[in-house]
């Protein structure tokens, strides 16, 4: 019996660029630098935060790579997810790379139903695991396979039922999960042309309360990227 093939077991901090095929993102004050890899045919996607200012590469990398590492292992088998292929250190790791294009980059009314439906069975298999993506709306977070096969990529934002605080967990995890939703639906009109206003009122119609939560994500989002450029 041949014995299975572990892509990147040997891959460290020091020979990192033998490894590297592509520099997809120089990376820089709060972006991780993203960079595609090869081994025996296996290509993969090294996120470093090694690149980025003093706190986030010291401090706040690290939480930041565990956490989303812990969130792979999480969804671990989930079809339409890539596969988590191990830590290079404390700031980077390693993910299975998937060949296609992003839905941004596809005109609107380019893909078909069936696309659609397969992504959203992806997202409820997502969140079955007790995990919600947090940022479908940046379509550049869904790959489309040649074949048509979605893929969800980047959990940076990704937030998990299971942990501390189980109360506020559930009802933030109830809250994304209707922003993933609507996100899919959202990418059906928009990219996909397959309307109803049923769908449109609910993509696009945000209630007094929704408001307040989205405003408070996003000035939590402003004052982390302030606080890690100093």
């Amino acid at each position: 019996m041949q014995a299975e093939v572990c892509p990147f077991a040997g891959l460290t901090r020091d020979n990192l660029e033998h490894y590297v095929v592509r520099r997809l993102r120089p990376g820089g004050g709060t972006r991780p630098a993203l960079l595609l890899v090869e081994e025996a045919g296996y290509r993969g996607i090294v996120k470093d935060y090694a690149v980025c200012g003093w706190l986030l590469r010291r401090l706040i990398g690290p939480w930041l790579i565990g956490r989303e590492e812990r969130i792979y292992q999480a969804l671990a088998g989930v079809d339409g997810v890539p596969s988590l292929l191990g830590r290079l250190d404390s700031q980077a790791f390693v993910v299975q790379h998937i060949e296609g294009r992003a839905c941004s980059a596809y005109p609107d009314g380019s893909l078909p139903l069936e696309f659609f439906q397969r992504l959203q069975r992806v997202v409820d298999d997502i969140h079955e695991r007790g995990v919600v993506h947090c940022d479908l709306k940046n379509r550049s977070n869904i790959v489309v396979t040649e074949d048509l096969h979605p893929y969800i990529v980047d959990f940076a934002s990704a937030f998990s039922r299971e942990g501390r605080c189980g109360l506020f967990r559930r009802f933030a995890f109830e809250r994304f999960r209707h922003d993933d939703q609507r996100a899919v639906v959202k990418a059906r009109l928009l990219v996909g042309r397959i309307w109803n206003d049923e769908d449109e009122h609910f993509a696009f119609h945000h209630g007094p309360g929704e408001r307040a939560i989205r405003a408070v994500r996003n000035a939590v989002r402003r004052l982390f990227k302030l606080v890690v450029r100093h």
